[in-house]
């Protein structure tokens, strides 16, 4: 058997959800776990069909969920999302699974693409939502003076809120958080690991974002870095390939959005 025959069985029977997706946004390949855990018994079937459209136009709460938004067709990330990136794909039957995923280029006959991996997460989900009530009260029983503490979900709505309009403020930090918000640290730190994440993931997240928006508006990387709240372009840099997959500089030689 030739080895181009073999990495193509190989791929096709892998038990991981692969699919690949071309320059268009359009599917260009799935595997037989793609196509299974989407709903559809040939995989041949999904080829041509647009990626975003098929399986992620929708958010859970029934929002729209604009393919210029589409991290999934974001062209230089290699990195894997963890379940708490609240990305979801659609059966073909209209349900929906939240995803763990991880997607990396690759130069296809027409022109750049991306292969794509991702698992259903639900029932990691779901271990998690049942440990949520016990972390919380066991945390809160330590910690007498945030017994009047609103529910979990606004205190967190709330912190995220904020850290959304703070997060240039250099000074801002899990401790400044917490802080802010009357809670101690210990607090801060189990309400966001109790969704995957942590409050200086959180606040270096939304930094990221905010700069990479005004790299988009035509910013230097200098300057983007240092309006977004990082103390130096030797820190920046670092998190945004690591948070984007490509350095600054890449990102604005062309690693954006698929068209």
């Amino acid at each position: 058997m030739a080895l181009g025959e073999l990495s193509q069985q190989v791929l096709e029977r892998l038990p991981r959800p692969v699919w690949v997706v071309d320059g268009g946004g359009e599917i260009a390949f799935a595997n037989l776990a793609a196509a299974a855990e989407l709903g559809w018994s040939d995989p041949h079937a999904l080829n041509g069909l647009p990626s975003h459209e098929t399986a992620h136009h929708r958010h859970p709460d029934g929002s729209d969920y604009a393919r210029g938004d589409c991290r999934v067709l974001r062209r230089g990330t290699a990195f894997p999302y963890t379940p708490a990136s609240d990305e979801w794909f659609i059966r073909r039957d209209g349900t929906m699974f939240p995803i763990a995923w991880a997607c990396t280029p690759i130069e296809l006959p027409g022109g750049p693409g991306m292969i794509v991996s991702f698992d259903d997460v639900s029932e990691q989900r779901e271990q998690t939502r049942r440990h949520r009530g016990a972390l919380w009260e066991a945390v809160r029983a330590e910690l007498p003076h945030t017994r009047t503490t609103p529910d979990r979900d606004a205190l967190l709505g709330r912190i995220r809120r904020f850290v959304a309009e703070n997060a240039t403020d250099p000074d801002l930090d899990p401790a400044a958080l917490a802080r802010a918000h009357h809670i101690s640290l210990r607090l801060l730190q189990a309400l966001f690991a109790d969704s995957g994440s942590s409050p200086a993931r959180f606040i270096r997240d939304q930094r990221l974002l905010e700069a990479r928006r005004l790299l988009d508006e035509g910013e230097s990387i200098s300057r983007a870095g240092s309006l977004s709240g990082f103390p130096d372009p030797g820190t920046f840099t670092r998190a945004f390939r690591r948070r984007f997959g490509c350095t600054p500089s890449a990102f604005l030689n062309g690693y954006r959005t698929l068209p």
